[in-house]
C-alpha cells in the first residue's frame, strides 16, 4: 500500500512540470491555428488592395497595376478545401459608376436583374432581426461546424468555448473551423470578416463531466448508479463530454496524489463513492449509495484534498487560450478579491497576464444590499450573466439592490455584458417591467447555444420589440458629463444623438483602439457601428460589444496621416454598399481623428451616401480646405436666410 501512495505522489505533476507539459503540448497545437490565420491575412490583404485598384486605379503598392495576376491569388495559393469557392469579382452593387463601370454583379446578370436589390438566401431559417447581438456558444459535441458559415454570414460575430467540455484538440478545432469559415465568407463578401473569440474556464470546484447523450434515461438527460456498482472517476478530458454510468470525467488532475483508498467522494447530494484503488489519472471506485447522475454535477472529495488551490485545469486552458489567440477568459465565478488576485498571479507565472478577465455571474443569485460585489465591477473586464431556475416555475424574476446596482454599475463602466437568457427563453422566468432595461437593453451580446439557435426566435422578437422603445429615452435621462481627459463622452452622445435624429444607416469609426467603440455601443444606437482599425489585438474583443463589426485594415506601405484615414474611410463606404446597409442618399456618420498625431478621434461629420462618387467625396468632407469651409458656411446662410 505505501508503495502505491509513493508511486502516485511522484507521479502527480507539481505546478513547475505541469507547467513545462502544458507548454510543450500547445505550442504543438497551436500550430495549425497559426497556419489558418496567416492565410487570412494574406487574403485579407489582396481583398484591400483589389477594392482601393477598382475604386482609386491604383493598390496600395502599385503592384496589381502592374501586375494582374496576382488577382488569381485570391482563388489559388490561399485557398482551402473546405472551403467554398466563391467568385473573384465583387457582387454587389456598383460603388463608382464612373470608375468601376465593369464591376458588375454577376448573379444579377444573370437573373436580368430580376432580383435587383434583393439577396437569394441560401438558408431555410428565416431571418432574426438582431442577429449581431448574439453570441453563440460553440460545443464539439454538437456537430455545429456546417452552422458556423451561416452564423457568419447572418452577421453573428462573437462565439463562446466552454474549456470544461471536450478536449484541446477539439477546442482547437471548433476554433480553426470557424477561422476557416470566416476566410469562406470573406472571400464571398470581398471583405475580411472578423469574429471575436472568449472562452470560459474550467471550474476551480470539482464537477461532474457531461453525460453522452447515447446513455440519457428517456428525456431526463441523466442515468442511474446503483448501490454495489463500480465505476472508474477520471482526470481525462476524452470523457468531459461523454461520461456515463461506468466512467466519469471530474476536473481534479491535482487532487489525485491526496486520495486515499476507502476514501468517501460525495457527488451531488445523493451519490457516495468509496475510493478501491487510486492511480495517477483515475481512481477505482465503488457506488455506497445510489442516485440519478446527470450533467455537471458538484463532486466533494476528502477534507485534506486542497480545494482552494488552483487548479490543474485552469492553468491548461489559460495556456491553451494564449497559444491559440484567444485573448478573453471567463472566470467559473466571480470569488473574493483573493481568488482574483490568486488567479492573476497564475496568469502572470503562465504568461498570460495580458488576457482579459471576465467573471460568469449568476444573478437572481445575488442576494444582500451592501454592495458586496462591487470591487468586481472595477476589477472584472466583463461579464457573462446567468439565470438561475426558480424554485416554482414559471415564476417572475426578482432582483435584489446588489443585483440592480451590480448591473447599473457594469454598464455605467462601459464594460460588456454577455446574458444567457435560456430561463426568459424556456419562459421558466418572466419579465417584470420594472426590470426591462436589465435584460433588455444593458446586455451587448446574448448567449445562444449553437444546437438552439432555429429555436430562439422568442427571445429574439420579445428583446427586438421591447428594446426599441427604449434607447431613447435612456439617452434622455443620461446626465450630461464627461468623465474621459479628451471629451470622448461627450462626442459619442453627440454621434448617437445625430444617428438618432437622421436615422442614419451606419456609423464608421476610424481609430486605433475600441475605447471610442466602446463609448459609442455604450448609448445603444440603432445603427450598425463599423470599426476600422489595424489593430490585430482590437480583433479579439471589438467584437464583444453592442451591435460592432470590425473591418480591419492593415498595410506596409506608410502613408500619411491625412491618406491613412480618407482610406479606411473609403474602404468602410466600399463595404456598406457592397453588404448593401447603406443606400442612395442614406446618412452615414463617420468619426475619425483629424488632427495629425492624435490616435483617439475627435471629430465627426454627417455624409449623405453618394453611390457614383463617394470616393471623390471623402477627401474634401474629411479634411476639408479653407475655401471649401468658407463656402460651405455661405451656403448654410443662404438656406438660413431662404
Amino acid at each position: 500500500m505505501d508503495f502505491v501512495e509513493d508511486h502516485v505522489e511522484s507521479a502527480v505533476p507539481t505546478i513547475e512540470t505541469a507547467i513545462d507539459s502544458i507548454f510543450t503540448r500547445l505550442k504543438i497545437i497551436a500550430v495549425d491555428v497559426e497556419k489558418v490565420l496567416r492565410a487570412k491575412e494574406l487574403l485579407a490583404s489582396l481583398q484591400r488592395r483589389k477594392t482601393f485598384f477598382y475604386l482609386l486605379g491604383q493598390d496600395d503598392d502599385g503592384s496589381i497595376e502592374n501586375n494582374h495576376s496576382e488577382m488569381r491569388l485570391l482563388t489559388s495559393k490561399h485557398s482551402f478545401p473546405s472551403i467554398l469557392s466563391g467568385d473573384d469579382d465583387f457582387d454587389g452593387e456598383d460603388l463608382s459608376e464612373d470608375q468601376c463601370g465593369d464591376w458588375q454583379f454577376q448573379e444579377e446578370n444573370r437573373w436580368h436583374s430580376y432580383f435587383s436589390g434583393f439577396q437569394v438566401l441560401t438558408t431555410r431559417h428565416g431571418a432574426d432581426p438582431n442577429e449581431n447581438r448574439k453570441c453563440v456558444q460553440l460545443s464539439a459535441m454538437l456537430g455545429c461546424d456546417q452552422e458556423i458559415k451561416t452564423l457568419l454570414r447572418n452577421g453573428v460575430r462573437c462565439f463562446l468555448l466552454d474549456l470544461f467540455a471536450g478536449t484541446q484538440r477539439d477546442n482547437q478545432s471548433l476554433i480553426v473551423q470557424l477561422r476557416e469559415a470566416e476566410i469562406s465568407v470573406s472571400k464571398e463578401y470581398g471583405f475580411p470578416v472578423v469574429s471575436t473569440i472568449f472562452v470560459k474556464l474550467s471550474p476551480r470546484f470539482q464537477y461532474t463531466g457531461y453525460l453522452n447523450p447515447q446513455h440519457y434515461k428517456g428525456d431526463l438527460k441523466r442515468v442511474e448508479l446503483k448501490k454495489g456498482c463500480n465505476l472508474t472517476l477520471t482526470v481525462d478530458r476524452e470523457f468531459s463530454d461523454s461520461s456515463s454510468s461506468s466512467i466519469i470525467y471530474v476536473n481534479a488532475r491535482f487532487l489525485l496524489g491526496d486520495v486515499k483508498t476507502f476514501d468517501f467522494i460525495l457527488i451531488g447530494n445523493e451519490i457516495q463513492l468509496t475510493v478501491h484503488s487510486v492511480n495517477p489519472d483515475h481512481l477505482n471506485c465503488c457506488v455506497v449509495r445510489g442516485g440519478m447522475l446527470s450533467s455537471y454535477m458538484p463532486v466533494l472529495f476528502p477534507k485534506r484534498c486542497s480545494k482552494f488551490r488552483i487548479s490543474y485545469e485552469e492553468l491548461e486552458d489559460l495556456t491553451f487560450a494564449r497559444e491559440v489567440g484567444v485573448n478573453v477568459v471567463v472566470s467559473n465565478i466571480v470569488g473574493t478579491a483573493k481568488y482574483l488576485d490568486n488567479l492573476e498571479n497564475a496568469m502572470g507565472i503562465m504568461q498570460c497576464e495580458n488576457l482579459r478577465m471576465f467573471a460568469r455571474v449568476v444573478l437572481n443569485d445575488i442576494k444582500g444590499c451592501d454592495g458586496e460585489l462591487n470591487w468586481a465591477t472595477r476589477r472584472y473586464d466583463g461579464f457573462l450573466v446567468e439565470l438561475a431556475e426558480p424554485e416554482v416555475v414559471p415564476d417572475v424574476m426578482h432582483l435584489c439592490p446588489d443585483a440592480e446596482c451590480f448591473f447599473q454599475l457594469v454598464h455605467a463602466a462601459k464594460k460588456p455584458i454577455i446574458f444567457d437568457p435560456e430561463m426568459i427563453h424556456k419562459k421558466k422566468l418572466r419579465i417584470d417591467p420594472t426590470h426591462y432595461y436589465y435584460t433588455f437593453y444593458y446586455p451587448d451580446k446574448y448567449l445562444v447555444k449553437s444546437h438552439k439557435t432555429k429555436q430562439s426566435f422568442y427571445f429574439s422578437f420579445l428583446q427586438n420589440a421591447l428594446f426599441e422603445k427604449i434607447p431613447t429615452e435612456a439617452l434622455a435621462k443620461v446626465p450630461y458629463c464627461d468623465n474621459s481627459h479628451t471629451g470622448a463622452d461627450g462626442l459619442a452622445r453627440a454621434v448617437v444623438t445625430a444617428a438618432m435624429e437622421v436615422h442614419a444607416a451606419a456609423i464608421v469609426v476610424i481609430g486605433v483602439t475600441a475605447r471610442m467603440v466602446q463609448k459609442i455601443s455604450h448609448f445603444r444606437p440603432e445603427a450598425p457601428i463599423i470599426f476600422v482599425s489595424h489593430m490585430r489585438s482590437a480583433e479579439d474583443y471589438a467584437s464583444l460589444y453592442y451591435n460592432v463589426t470590425m473591418l480591419s485594415f492593415r498595410t506596409k506601405q506608410f502613408h500619411t496621416h491625412r491618406q491613412n484615414i480618407f482610406r479606411k474611410g473609403v474602404y468602410a463606404l466600399a463595404y456598406l454598399a457592397k453588404r448593401k446597409v447603406v443606400r442612395q442618399h442614406d446618412y452615414v456618420i463617420l468619426v475619425y481623428s483629424h488632427k495629425e498625431g492624435t490616435t483617439f478621434p475627435e471629430k465627426y461629420i454627417l455624409y449623405k451616401f453618394e453611390k457614383s462618387h463617394f470616393a471623390e467625396h471623402m477627401s474634401a468632407s474629411m479634411f476639408p480646405t479653407q475655401q471649401d469651409q468658407q463656402e460651405s458656411t455661405a451656403d448654410a446662410d443662404a438656406d438660413a436666410n431662404n
